[in-house]
């Protein structure tokens, strides 16, 4: 099995000497994860090299407070990485980054992506303001079991919550706490693999196979929760006035765009001046309606961002973790996007190679409406002509 091998060390611990010997020996550059930040009560994300490396970094953080793809899209927008850098993301992070890589807003050359079996995250105010050393201790308890519980609402319905895509997977679930497997899934994570410092222990393939049996069981049963929880939601918000309730709180901040990483527009229409309408305009709304809600447009900001990112949603709740007013906005972007997903047989960040949707036509595609539409047709002009 030369595409896996076995690391000594406990937890994250495990993880970070593994970082600072691939750094220390030169088999990268850089690595960009996230830290503590300077008064230590959240994460910031460093790119750190081998004389930089903090004490303080955490490949795996309780919180997620940027979306990790936002924060490689900064980076290698305008540009390839002249340094080999390695990017430890959680399994949503690394789809966001597919989608943007073939959406053109990353570019993948010299980085390595490193991903993780994500027992998932706490909200963010819940870790800021309860006891964090306790919270810590529970959450790093959690890497070998998937015994992690959160009231964050994108990791309880989470059921891709594994490093699948990444050149190099760090795997815990299933295995002693002593050391993790390391599997390689393309041609840079194997050159990788190769030369790092770990083992390839004879009972290898039963860590392995323990793994796999464990991970299909979470998966079934994360998959099937997830179903009935969009299910549940979406008979909660089925109609206008449903739909208006639920966004009644919104105070149109637009934080939910600014998080998300799909949403990589320069400048958003919603925010543009091509929304500006002078007063006399909005007073005769006002009046057709008897009451206008302010600010205006609220709904079709909503609307108009679900159909430009619905089909490249990865369910990973940047946007509801931004929201002020606690809106479920993960809940109905995930409900929508799994539908919109639906339709064209997507799964967004599996696959480099898969295309996206939009840019490719398919013969077959979207029968089921042309039928509905071409029966209508031909019964009306059936109805002209008699």
């Amino acid at each position: 099995m030369d595409d896996i091998k076995w690391l000594q060390g406990k937890g994250k611990p495990g993880i970070k000497s593994f970082f600072q010997d691939i750094l220390t020996r030169g088999l990268i550059d850089t690595v960009l994860m996230p830290a503590k930040n300077k008064k230590g009560n959240s994460y910031a994300w460093f790119l750190m090299n081998k004389d930089g490396f903090l004490e303080t970094s955490d490949p795996i953080p309780p919180v997620m407070t940027i979306q990790g793809a936002n924060i490689l899209k900064n980076i290698t927008k305008k540009g390839e990485s002249w340094s080999k850098t390695a990017v430890v993301l959680r399994p949503c992070e690394l789809r966001a980054v597919i989608e943007l890589t073939k959406l053109e807003q990353i570019n993948l050359e010299n980085i390595i992506l490193i991903s993780f079996d994500c027992p998932g995250a706490y909200p963010l105010t819940q870790y800021i303001s309860g006891d964090q050393t306790s919270l810590d201790q529970k959450y790093d308890s959690s890497l070998y079991t998937a015994s992690f519980e959160t009231e964050r609402n994108a990791c309880i319905m989470c059921d891709k919550f594994t490093g699948q895509g990444a050149d190099i997977q760090l795997c815990f679930l299933g295995q002693s706490d002593d050391g993790f497997l390391i599997s390689a899934a393309s041609a840079k994570g194997k050159e990788l693999l190769k030369d790092v410092n770990g083992t390839n222990e004879e009972n290898l393939e039963i860590k392995t196979k323990k793994r796999d049996e464990l991970l299909g069981q979470l998966q079934k049963e994360k998959n099937e929760k997830r179903q009935v929880i969009l299910d549940r939601f979406k008979e909660t918000i089925y109609g206008t006035d449903n739909l208006l309730n639920v966004f009644s709180a919104c105070i149109n901040c637009h934080n939910c765009r600014r998080a998300c990483p799909i949403c990589f527009c320069s400048e958003c229409y919603f925010e543009s001046k091509a929304l500006y309408s002078e007063a006399d305009n909005q007073l005769n709304r006002a009046t057709r309606k008897n009451a206008l809600r302010m600010p205006s447009d609220l709904l079709l900001f909503h609307l108009g961002r679900m159909n430009h990112m619905s089909i490249s949603c990865v369910s990973c709740g940047a946007c509801e973790d931004a929201c002020p007013e606690n809106i479920p906005v993960s809940l109905l972007f995930s409900l929508v996007s799994r539908d919109t997903q639906a339709v064209f047989n997507y799964d967004p960040g599996h696959s480099l190679e898969e295309p996206l949707p939009f840019v490719v036509y398919k013969n077959e595609e979207l029968k089921e409406y042309e039928a509905h539409y071409t029966k209508r047709h031909q019964s009306a002009c059936n109805c002209n002509t008699k």
